[in-house]
């Protein structure tokens, strides 16, 4: 059995990510107002914890604005890869987290637009295999949850600002490399939703799948238009649930 799991050195950058928010400045103009660039690396070491960037610069209004992003990779074993929704709220169409891949390929992230319809962005990319297996005994569950949330010490009336939301958790496809071939040989295990509040105000909601990376730290942005509580919930694909929250002073 191919085993991959991720390495000390993982958990190193996941952690100087999450302690280190920022204010979201403008990106370039990418190939039209719609279509969604990517950022990730061209080739990865560490096909469990593949970094990926994805955002649309496009006007974030009631009436106009980016619903959501949906990100895949066909030829992977687990090939969808979750469904990011977003609202005028967000401030800005953008989201970074950690993904699994197996096999590499092209990256294709679809944007939809309210007005507009659909668009797409594409990118290669290329792994070291292994990267949608995971050996059954390295899935424990005696040590989840621990939510976390992080906003930046100060921040200004109408900034968009970035949010980074984290829970301790496994991930597991199922998944296992056999002569050449990956077949199933148990259960997927893994983090299956993220809801971001203000106060009672739903702010955006992350679909994800078992080819998100173990211990997710998921980035996304947040227009400071009021103060309020900030509550971030997590829900596994088991039904278990963690919430952590922090006020909002603007």
């Amino acid at each position: 059995m191919n085993k991959a799991c991720p390495s000390r050195r993982y958990f190193l950058i996941a952690a100087a990510l999450f302690l280190a928010p920022k204010r979201l400045m403008a990106e370039p103009g990418g190939d039209g107002a719609h279509r969604p660039q990517i950022d990730l690396p061209i080739l990865s070491e560490e096909p469990t914890a593949v970094p990926i960037q994805i955002w649309v610069e496009h006007p974030m209004e009631p009436d106009h604005f980016i619903r959501s992003v949906e990100v895949m990779l066909e030829k992977d074993p687990v090939p969808y890869k979750g469904k990011f929704f977003f609202t005028p709220s967000n401030g800005r169409a953008r989201v970074a987290f950690q993904m699994r891949s197996g096999s590499g390929g092209l990256v294709k992230a679809v944007a939809e637009c309210s007005k507009h319809g659909r668009f797409v962005g594409t990118k290669e990319l290329r792994v070291v295999e292994g990267g949608c297996t995971t050996a059954p005994d390295k899935v424990g569950r005696d040590r989840l949850g621990n939510p976390m949330l992080r906003l930046p010490r100060s921040i200004k009336a109408g900034e968009v600002v970035e949010v980074r939301a984290k829970v301790d958790h496994n991930s597991h496809t199922g998944l296992a490399l056999r002569e050449g071939k990956f077949v199933r040989t148990g259960p997927e295990f893994y983090v299956k939703q993220m809801l971001v509040y203000l106060d009672d105000q739903k702010i955006s909601e992350f679909q994800m799948t078992s080819a998100v990376s173990p211990n997710p730290l998921i980035r996304f942005p947040l227009r400071a238009t009021r103060s309020g509580t900030l509550r971030v919930v997590f829900v596994n694909n088991e039904g278990q649930r963690w919430e952590v929250s922090q006020p909002l002073a603007v």
